[in-house]
């Protein structure tokens, strides 16, 4: 890892520790964020790792919603984020490109019903929501399903899981500001999110690298 990201890490880690310190926050429910910058710092250079470790820290959040009393968001991490970043880590491993994988493209059909579905499932889940009255349904949802297609489209290895990982790191930022203008306490989750975005951006230009250079290494193979 490199010496920036370390103050990166070191910075961004401080900043949650006093937040949280200052807004009273118990330590332990701040050891995942603590954990996630780390997974981000290797997920940002689409280290194959970054997907195991995360898996570990699903395991963490578990603990810590259980211990919150939120038994949905535990029950999501521990049989929806735990398998999938396991089958991402393995798969990536299988199909090995250094410290990365061998990337794909989507075709432009697979693109479109991606697309159709995905806006399908956020027009559906949004109206639900919205009309059970939960303040942040929009972008909530929009977060959770794009969160959702992001890990299903790095588990296959294409490219485009970047494209959408940025919205998604975007909206989850704007819910961040949301839920801290309503209560100050989740200042410690703002912090993280504008890591997170940073983190996402620089995935987003080293994924398109490390595609670059594999289809170079394809074309030369083929002559």
């Amino acid at each position: 890892m490199k010496t920036y990201k370390k103050i990166i890490i070191i910075l961004t880690g401080f900043a949650i520790l006093v937040s949280g310190i200052y807004f009273k926050q118990e330590f332990f429910l701040m050891i995942p964020l603590f954990v996630s910058l780390f997974v981000m710092s290797f997920q940002s250079e689409a280290n194959r790792l970054g997907s195991l470790i995360g898996a570990i820290n699903a395991v963490i959040y578990t603990a810590a919603y259980l211990y919150m009393g939120v038994y949905v968001s535990a029950a999501s991490a521990f049989f929806m984020s735990v398998p999938l970043q396991l089958a991402t880590f393995f798969n990536w491993k299988k199909n090995a490109y250094k410290k990365t994988v061998i990337f794909k493209k989507m075709s432009v059909k697979m693109r479109i019903i991606s697309l159709v579905a995905l806006l399908v499932s956020w027009g559906i889940s949004a109206g639900v929501l919205t009309y059970f009255k939960y303040e942040y349904a929009i972008f909530d949802t929009v977060t959770f399903l794009l969160g959702l297609a992001v890990s299903i489209l790095t588990l296959l290895a294409y490219i485009e899981y970047t494209y959408l990982w940025i919205i998604s790191a975007f909206t989850g930022l704007i819910v961040n500001i949301q839920m801290v203008i309503n209560n100050p306490k989740e200042t410690t989750y703002l912090i993280y999110g504008v890591y997170a975005l940073y983190c996402v951006i620089v995935a987003f230009i080293n994924v398109q690298k490390f595609y670059r250079e594999q289809q170079i290494e394809k074309q030369m193979v083929e002559r």
